[in-house]
């Protein structure tokens, strides 16, 4: 018997990490933490076993191979953030066509402000939206379950309500002691640590209070990474209130 594969895909910087920590406090799945990022930046993806000690992958199909022998045991929740475009490692696999896939959304300006504060270097690319809009597309055509939708702004106002809704979505159990934990770094996100602490500093979802002093409204290069993705991330609201709708109506 296979148990499920939920995998995560989102920008960088979209609160994506707080929503691992949802999961992970379940207790009910095994966590892999941007595999396919760790492969594509460093061609090599290490998981952290109950033993202390480490599995290694250095390619795709070794990964896609190693959650396949992992759903044997339990259910497989994947994040992975969209700086690269993944598709030509998906295409094609069971990964793609069986994994129920989930896409997080976050305003493109709170994103893009976050992440040149913890990375200067930043490029447009790898801001994310076009990348999670082509996967988006990839996921359609391949998938055998419907894509479903997060909303990183939503999950912030109403932590409960974004999580009951995504578990009734995803047809899992609604455990609200789930939304509260013990701050700490989780060792899935041993290479990342650095781009985590709000989330390792953390006991449950809460509104972020930062000020940065290089944003989109204050500095050009920004401003158009903005308006770069600004029509992926629209599309992908359309296509979320296509699937919220669609919802709605299959309940009436």
């Amino acid at each position: 018997m296979q148990h499920r594969l939920i995998v995560l895909w989102a920008p960088p910087r979209s609160l994506s990490t707080a929503f691992v920590r949802v999961i992970a406090a379940r207790g009910d799945f095994t966590i892999l933490h941007e595999p396919l990022c760790d492969l594509s930046a460093c061609g090599i993806y290490s998981h952290p076993q109950t033993d202390h000690s480490t599995q290694t992958l250095n390619n795709s199909t070794e990964l896609f191979n190693y959650v396949q022998a992992l759903r044997a045991q339990r259910a497989v929740f994947i994040k992975d953030t969209c700086e690269f475009d993944y598709r030509h490692r998906l295409t094609g696999t069971s990964y793609m066509r069986e994994a129920q896939h989930v896409f997080m959304l976050r305003n493109p300006e709170k994103v893009i402000n976050s992440h040149y504060y913890i990375n200067p270097d930043l490029t447009c690319s790898e801001v994310g939206y076009q990348h999670l809009a082509e996967l988006y597309d990839a996921v359609k055509a391949e998938s055998i379950h419907s894509p479903l939708f997060v909303d990183a702004d939503d999950m912030i106002l109403s932590p409960e309500c974004a999580i009951s809704n995504f578990c009734r979505d995803a047809n899992l159990q609604h455990l609200p002691a789930a939304l509260q934990w013990q701050s700490g770094h989780l060792d899935v996100w041993e290479r990342t640590q650095h781009w985590h602490l709000d989330a390792a500093n953390s006991t449950g979802i809460a509104p972020i209070k930062k000020q940065y002093s290089t944003r989109v409204d204050n500095h050009p290069v920004l401003h158009e990474f903005y308006l770069e993705n600004m029509p992926h991330y629209e599309y992908l609201k359309r296509e979320r209130e296509a699937v919220l709708n669609k919802h709605l109506g299959d309940l009436g």
